[in-house]
């Protein structure tokens, strides 16, 4: 029940902590699933490559642009079915809406309840090679097929139950294996075996909900705590959110594949290893990338939030667990990580998330085949939220991104120009 309560605390904390534009740019840099290269200093990127391939947006759902857009709420998932039409689950709406290939929106799916076809916390949404769509919720995963009048799918078909004590709030997107087998990520509970260090894992579900295999994500040396806390009295604490580790701080990077197989990255290099469920490595993802120098502003709005945060806990400093010496020496990196996430996209590639000066409304991305060989690179002109996991084709992107001035969650859309 305690962790539980924690995870309410943590919701909403976040919540409060996008509404600030300073703090929200330093958390959001910090809570960011990164590492950090040890390499000499580049005074400014390289200039995109000829090979760059630049999607264009297509439509976005934003304050002031779209009526819908009022009535979003905490935003926790987001999905593309065959025709284009874009699912996005919302937690605090607790529904999933529905727009077309064009932005125009649609009737959603469900509402707050416990019958079919409700919600209580949606998240995790994925397009399963049976052309469903599958939602994860609390206590259960609900499926969708397509309606025979409009071909969206928007008609409850059935549940089944999810884990016990199941990951309900992660904004990971649920994934499918090869042979049809439903992924579920597991990484915000208590861990049932105490004795087996991990980061987390990804539970293989069977059609009927039941766990038939797990994929552990093991514990990365030197990584940092999930979160600080401060101790209450000897039975009880509070999070504090944002001092576990400084803004640019190097953490890992994971994500599972169809082929059961893990993407690790350790936070030393640009090095992403895919393992076996043995720990074996199967191949590696590398690039030759030159570190880019964190701007001055950047780094004084970062240190200056962060501060804040260090000043808000000045008393309890003796009891704080979790916050390291950087933490307390306000002790910011100079250069930005490699890599800001990985990524198994739904066309099979791996994605690689870099890191691009803060100011700048645009994300990039490096593009791997799924035996190594590097493609291309992706630029799209916004800046999208490393979580939700977005939707990644070289054929379109779909995302979540976050106004910087209001801190409200935007939909966006990304295509190929025509």
């Amino acid at each position: 029940m305690r962790h539980r309560e924690e995870l309410a605390v943590r919701e909403r904390g976040v919540a409060a902590v996008v509404r600030s534009l300073s703090i929200r740019r330093s958390i959001r840099r910090a809570l960011a699933l990164v590492p950090l290269a040890a390499a000499p200093l580049a005074a400014q990127p390289a200039q995109p490559r000829a090979d760059t391939l630049r999607l264009r947006l297509r439509w976005e759902i934003a304050e002031g642009g779209a009526a819908v857009a009022e009535s979003l709420g905490v935003l926790s998932g987001i999905a593309v079915d065959r025709a284009g039409t874009v699912y996005v689950s919302d937690r605090g709406a607790t529904k999933v809406w529905v727009f077309d290939s064009l932005g125009r929106s649609l009737r959603g799916i469900g509402r707050k309840g416990e019958g079919p076809g409700e919600f209580t916390s949606p998240t995790g949404l994925v397009v399963g090679p049976d052309g469903r769509l599958w939602v994860r919720d609390v206590t259960r995963i609900s499926r969708f097929a397509a309606d025979p009048a409009t071909g969206r799918l928007t008609r409850y078909e059935a549940s089944a139950p999810g884990p016990t004590m199941g990951d309900w709030m992660s904004d990971r997107a649920s994934r499918f294996t090869a042979d049809g087998a439903l992924i579920h990520p597991e990484f915000n509970v208590v861990m049932r075996d105490p004795a087996q260090a991990r980061t987390g894992r990804f539970l293989v579900l069977g059609a009927d909900g039941a766990v038939r295999d797990s994929l552990v994500v093991p514990s990365f040396p030197g990584a940092p705590a999930m979160y600080a806390r401060v101790s209450i009295d000897a039975n009880s604490g509070r999070m504090l959110r944002g001092l576990s580790h400084v803004p640019f701080a190097p953490l890992p990077v994971y994500d599972v594949t169809p082929r059961r197989t893990l993407l690790l990255g350790d936070g030393t290099a640009y090095r992403i290893r895919e393992v076996d469920r043995a720990g074996k490595v199967v191949r590696e993802f590398t690039r030759a990338v030159a570190p880019v120098r964190i701007p001055t502003a950047e780094r004084r709005d970062s240190v200056a939030a962060l501060k804040a945060r260090v000043d808000s806990v000045a008393g309890m400093r003796t009891r704080v667990q979790g916050a390291p010496p950087e933490v307390w020496a306000l002790k910011l990196p100079e250069v930005y990580p490699p890599y800001m996430a990985v990524y198994a996209g739904v066309d099979g590639r791996i994605w690689v998330r870099r890191w691009v000066p803060g100011g700048e409304a645009r994300s990039v991305f490096d593009v791997f085949e799924a035996d190594g060989r590097f493609r291309t690179v992706v630029e799209v002109p916004r800046e999208i939220a490393v979580l939700p996991t977005p939707y990644l084709s070289l054929d379109g992107i779909a995302a979540i991104g976050i106004d910087r001035e209001t801190g409200a969650h935007t939909i966006l859309r990304f295509g190929a120009a025509r």
